[in-house]
């Protein structure tokens, strides 16, 4: 943490700038023990696996179906800053659980009471590999869908969403689809609209392609591998 935050008193990273006071743990697995725990900022500059959570909150709108609530994010957020996300969405921080931060994000970034939250529904997960300026993001994101009352509306309470909006799913996938939404967020959102019907392999040629890249096999690639006396390379 020493050499992480001398690195960034030297601005020798830009995705220091970013740091948090927010640890990820760092492990060979999802199930493996923690080895240690660094800055969720600094992850990226090891191409270390992070973990999140994300919910899907929707609506069965009488006349327009199937809506999405999205989330444009504060402007003084320190990634991604103006960008549109999904409705509520969080990194896996050191000491809680997926369910326990489910909840934790829900109150903070769109107050969804308790009651509500009653209504949660796991949808699996996505991950992906993601590369930019700041580093590498090996994403394993653990999905929950939530059917909300057509009268509810989100407000946030942590001052890092700027305002709410509920679209009908085909607007939502344009939306998801521009250079304004959250790359990152991307894969939650495609991978939600896939498993409830709006696209679909007649409606997306390169359906299959896509399925892949919404689950890389993120735990596979990132398997221990210890060598033979023979040389040979083997998981173990």
């Amino acid at each position: 943490e020493e050499v992480l935050k001398e690195c960034r008193a030297q601005e020798t990273f830009i995705t220091l700038k970013g740091w948090r006071d927010e640890c990820f743990d760092v492990r060979a697995g999802y199930s493996a023990e923690a080895l240690l725990k660094m800055d969720r900022c600094a992850t990226c500059l090891f191409g270390i696996c992070n973990y999140g959570v994300d919910i899907n909150g929707y609506v069965m709108d009488p006349e327009k179906g199937l809506c999405i609530w999205l989330q444009r994010r504060s402007q003084t957020k320190q990634t991604w800053p103006g960008r549109w996300d999904n409705m509520v969405g969080g990194g896996l921080a050191v000491g809680y659980g997926v369910l326990e931060t489910a909840y934790k994000e829900a109150e903070e970034e769109a107050s969804i009471p308790s009651e509500l939250m009653k209504n949660l529904r796991s949808g699996g997960s996505v991950s992906f590999f993601f590369e930019s300026e700041r580093g590498l993001f090996p994403n394993t994101e653990f999905v929950f869908d939530l059917e909300l009352p057509c009268d509810f509306i989100p407000k946030n309470n942590d001052g890092e969403v700027e305002m709410f909006e509920l679209l009908p799913a085909k607007e939502a996938l344009v939306r998801v689809l521009s250079k304004d939404f959250k790359t990152t967020s991307c894969p939650v959102v495609l991978d939600f609209l896939i498993r409830h019907g709006i696209i679909t392999p007649d409606s997306e040629p390169h359906f299959p392609e896509l399925v892949e890249l919404l689950h890389v096999p993120l735990q596979s690639l990132y398997r221990v591998r210890s060598c033979a006396e023979n040389g040979e390379i083997y998981s173990s």
